[in-house]
């Protein structure tokens, strides 16, 4: 089974790809593809590739984005347990976790790939498996002021 996209939100460069962290970013703080693409390049984004959990995780804390929890025995959730010297929590799936989370806008991160939630909603390019297991939910608290 697969959770449905509500919309795709943010839309990327024609000639963009591998870029989960920008969309999400642009979907999550309501901002324009343009300028989530403009911060995450100077996080050192390169065109066409992805970014890792060191590179966008200073970004997204800095922009309002507090992570609020972390799930499972991935490897993923271990790094990231390790790197903030944070307890994961039982793991959880897609499916489980989308009830709790009606209100307000998060960012969710499972193996190799994030993406928002707003009110709900998921906001995504394609449907995602509803058994994935999520690792990182982070939540927009404050959003910090963005200039292009």
């Amino acid at each position: 089974m697969r959770i449905k996209s509500e919309s795709t939100g943010a839309q990327r460069f024609e000639n963009e790809s591998n870029d989960c962290t920008v969309r999400a970013l642009a979907n999550v703080l309501g901002a324009p593809y343009k300028l989530a693409h403009k911060i995450m390049a100077a996080a050192g984004r390169k065109q066409n590739h992805g970014m890792g959990f060191d590179d966008w995780h200073p970004v997204y804390t800095r922009l309002g984005l507090r992570l609020v929890s972390l799930h499972g025995t991935t490897n993923g959730a271990r790094y990231i347990s390790k790197k903030l010297g944070i307890q994961a929590a039982a793991g959880t799936t897609l499916a489980n976790l989308l009830p709790s989370l009606r209100d307000g806008r998060y960012l969710l991160k499972y193996r190799g790939h994030v993406f928002a939630v707003v009110n709900g909603k998921v906001l995504d390019y394609g449907d995602n498996p509803a058994g994935t297991r999520i690792q990182a939910v982070y939540k927009l608290d404050k959003q910090a002021v963005l200039f292009d």
